[in-house]
């Protein structure tokens, strides 16, 4: 059965990978990498906003059990869409957060850039036997 993410679950995880983004970016100004910072913060965003895309979702993705996939068979995405995601996940923003805002009337709650990419955010359920020890899962009553 397929879940597909809510507006406040992806919400939180906006907020989380905002607390990670600005993180790196404090450590990048505390250590002073000068001359680097801006090929440093770059790389940053790649690896979080691509590669970890690619994987499955952002860190703030994962942390609200969300997961990124392809929308035709639900397998993980290839390093062009997810570049292709990011650039339409900045356009987005553009017309007063219209392209996120766009999930809330659409069946499978995908946003501009879910669409631009081929792409739908979904909750990873873990089943009730993987959550619950071996003598819960069938109780002597």
């Amino acid at each position: 059965m397929v879940v597909y993410a809510t507006f406040t679950r992806r919400f939180w995880a906006f907020v989380l990978d905002c607390c990670f983004d600005l993180f790196v970016l404090a450590v990048l100004r505390a250590i002073g990498v000068g001359d680097w910072f801006g090929e440093l913060w770059g790389a940053w965003l790649l690896i979080h906003h691509v590669g970890f895309v690619m994987e499955g979702g952002t860190l703030g993705h994962r942390l609200v059990g969300l997961r990124i996939v392809r929308v035709e068979d639900g397998a993980r995405i290839d390093p062009v869409r997810a570049g292709l995601r990011l650039i339409i996940k900045i356009s987005s923003l553009v017309p007063l957060g219209l392209g996120f805002l766009w999930m809330l009337d659409e069946p499978k709650r995908r946003t501009w850039h879910d669409l631009g990419a081929r792409t739908v955010v979904v909750r990873e359920l873990a089943s009730t036997a993987e959550l619950a020890p071996e003598w819960a899962a069938a109780p002597p009553w």
